[in-house]
Parts: C-alpha cells; structure tokens; sequence
C-alpha cells in the first residue's frame, strides 16, 4: 500500500486528493492544510464580506466528508521541512513519510513594500481569515488598492455595507488583465453608479497611520481610510518547492508537464503554485483560476496513484460580478497584442456589451458584460481557430450542426458585429 501526500486543502489539492483515492481506493490518501478549515470558496469571500451568504455557505467541505471518502484530513498543520531524498515532511507535531507527493500549495497575495504596509487595517482579500479581518474592522472610509476582479467585488461588498469606497488603479483602466478600454469604460459607469470612487493611473505611496490605518498618500492626493484592502496581484506560493531544489519557471510557478509531474522523482504539483500553457495564447504561465485549478488537481491526483491522465491546458477566462452586470473575458485583449496586427469590434445594446479581439480574421479574444453565458461559444470559435466569418456560415450537415449548436442566438450578433 503506498502513502499518497496531498499539501495544499484547496480545490487542486482536494480535487487531487478523490481522484487519488478514486484510482488507488487501497492506498493510504492523506490531505494537508495549513489553514485551519477544510475546503473553502475564496470566490464568495466578498458575499461573505457583506453579509450577502452565511458563513456556512463558503464552505465546500467538511472534516468528516473526507473521512467516509477514505481521505485522512489534516488542518492547521503547515509543513516547516521536507526532504525529497527521505520521502518525509515535516510538520509541527510529527514526521509524515510518503511514497508519492502532490504539492498543491496555491498562491498567496502580493503586498507591495510601502511605507506602512504593515498596519492594522492593511489586509489583502485571499483566504477566510482575511474576510474575517475585514469583517471586524470598524470605520467608514476604505480605499481598495488594485482593480481586478478581487479589487472590484471588495469595493462593492465594502460599498454594501455603507463604507465610503475608493478604488486606486496604477493602470491606464479598470480590470486591466480583464477588459480592454470599451468595457473598462462601461465598469468604472457601474462602479460610479454603485458609489464607488475609481483612481485611475495613481500610483499608492504610503499607507498612514501609526498602528492603525488612518489614510493613504498617492502621487496626486491624501484619502482617509481606516481600512486599506490590497488586491494588487498574486504569487505562487513556492517556497516548500524552491527549498527542496524543484525547477522553478521564469513566472514563479513550479515547472511541470502535461501529466503534472514535477523535475522530482515521485512529485507532482497542480493549482495556482505551477505554470502550465495557455490553450489559446499558447503562453506558458501560472492561471490562476478555480477550473484549471480543479481539472489540474484531477490529473495530478490520477497519475500519483499509477493513471496516465494529461492535462490540455489552462483556458484563462475571468468572470468579474457587479452590483447590477456580471462579466467575463477569455483569451487575448487586444492591449496586448502588437498595434496594427489587430481588431477590435465592439457593440453596446439594451442586454450588455461585447467587444472581439481578430486576428488574421481569427477571433482570438472575447469579452463580453452583460449575459455571460455566451462566453463559452466565444471560447469554442477561439479555440476553433478558424476564420471567423467562416464559422458564422449556417451548417450545411448534420455534423455541422452539432458543432456549431453553442452559436445558435448568437451566429446573426457576431456576423452583425463583422
């Protein structure tokens, strides 16, 4: 019977964790965490933040799930050492020896060195902890640092419960990995007209205070804030694997193949702590997103317990949610793709917005606010790679038809937009 090791109790970890003991159902399957909770949805911290779910409702998992899963659960218990050549971790009250391992340590927030940086009332928005922090603090005005998806809902959730908001972006526009300048447009209307105050191209110079936040300096103005929430970006949490001498990719993620596997005997890795390939861009880089995550973990968790599952890619779609509008990209924005070599087309109607991004004729980008059900048509015509106009043509066979059915109610919208 081997001892299979899972560090890390998000969804890459617990996703790897059932397919392990699904593929090997006699092998020892433990599971490593060192936060202590089980599985947890950081995607509605923000609805927790605004009391919009109960508490009970982040949670995806319980201790005892795990345990009539066969899986043995292990909270609060960091691993401080590990030795790959002895197969053991080290945690706080034992050794743990394996025979297969699966890292799946996640991401952790990235807090730029400022000047007051480690006041009370600074906080970043990743983990339970974090909401709770948030939660507690008392006062009336926050400033939100950083507008990507995670920055948009925490100004919202902090708006909903009557706090003077503010959001500060370095970038020329909102959502800057997200959106290109139409629909950053129309989310800095939604954000006004929710009440929340947006900075744009502003860079932060120093959180105030003494031990507690009372304000934020940047290069154009002073704001009060008893409250400083810090979603400027993420980074794969790596530190077990550069310890132990794992190849590590020019992005920080820990370098692995299409079967997960690590440059270590024995060692696979899954989640937001590696870099995989982009499906449409081809670009490799950590994607740090739930599905990938998940679908990483599945195929890290196979081949530990003997399977032979490949991993296709990460496909990097981003959803962001507003007070009124929900929305969602995938694939290239035309902001990064080289000036004159690409198209952009954009429509604004009565059920939201859609901007495309072409190439060569090719859709290579898709962003839509507003019915974002249709993102996942968008996503086929991408990675169809086909000449769009051409895949807009109605099907002339029965194989046609079955393929194309996600285009149907949205064929005559795209060919209107071209």
């Amino acid at each position: 019977m081997n001892t299979i090791v899972v560090v890390g109790g998000g969804i890459a970890g617990d996703e790897a964790a059932k397919m392990a003991k699904k593929q090997a159902p006699g092998d020892r399957v433990v599971l490593i965490t060192e936060e202590p909770h089980p599985l947890y949805s950081a995607c509605v911290l923000a609805d927790y933040v605004c009391n919009e779910i109960p508490l009970e409702q982040v949670f995806l998992r319980g201790i005892e799930e795990y345990r009539e899963m066969g899986i043995e659960s292990l909270t609060g218990a960091p691993v401080q050492t590990w030795s790959p050549e002895r197969k053991a971790l080290g945690l706080p009250d034992r050794e743990l020896t394996y025979d297969k391992l699966i890292l799946a340590t996640g991401s952790r927030p990235f807090i730029p060195p400022l000047p007051g940086a480690v006041l009370e009332g600074v906080v970043p928005l990743k983990t339970l902890e974090d909401a709770e922090k948030i939660r507690r603090t008392q006062g009336s005005s926050a400033v939100v640092v950083g507008s990507g998806p995670v920055g948009i809902e925490a100004a919202l959730a902090l708006r909903e419960l009557g706090w003077n908001v503010t959001i500060v972006e370095l970038m020329a526009r909102v959502l800057p990995r997200v959106f290109d300048e139409p629909l950053a447009t129309l989310c800095v209307e939604h954000l006004k007209k929710a009440g929340v105050q947006v900075l744009i191209g502003e860079k932060v110079l120093e959180i105030l205070g003494d031990t507690q936040v009372t304000g934020v300096r940047t290069d154009r103005r002073t704001l009060d804030a008893e409250l400083a929430v810090m979603v400027v970006g993420m980074r794969p949490e790596v530190s077990l694997a550069k310890a132990a001498g794992l190849e590590i990719g020019p992005l920080g993620g820990i370098v692995v193949d299409d079967a997960m596997a690590t440059s270590a005997a024995d060692v696979w890795a899954c989640g937001d702590c590696v870099e995989t390939v982009d499906r449409l861009t081809g670009k490799r880089a950590p994607y740090m997103l739930w599905n990938n995550a998940r679908l990483q973990g599945r195929v890290a968790g196979s081949n530990a317990a003997g399977g032979e599952s490949r991993y296709g890619g990460s496909l990097n779609i981003t959803t962001v949610g507003f007070t009124d509008q929900s929305g969602a990209s995938v694939g290239y924005l035309a902001a990064d793709l080289p000036e004159g070599e690409t198209k952009m087309v954009h429509r604004t109607g009565h059920d939201g917005a859609m901007t495309l991004v072409l190439r060569d004729g090719r859709l290579v980008g898709a962003q839509v606010m507003g019915r974002t059900e249709r993102i996942g048509a968008l996503m086929a015509l991408i990675l169809s790679g086909g000449d769009l106009k051409q895949s807009l043509r109605e099907p002339k066979t029965a194989k046609q038809a079955r393929e194309g059915w996600q285009l149907r109610g949205l064929r005559r919208e795209l060919a209107e937009l071209l």
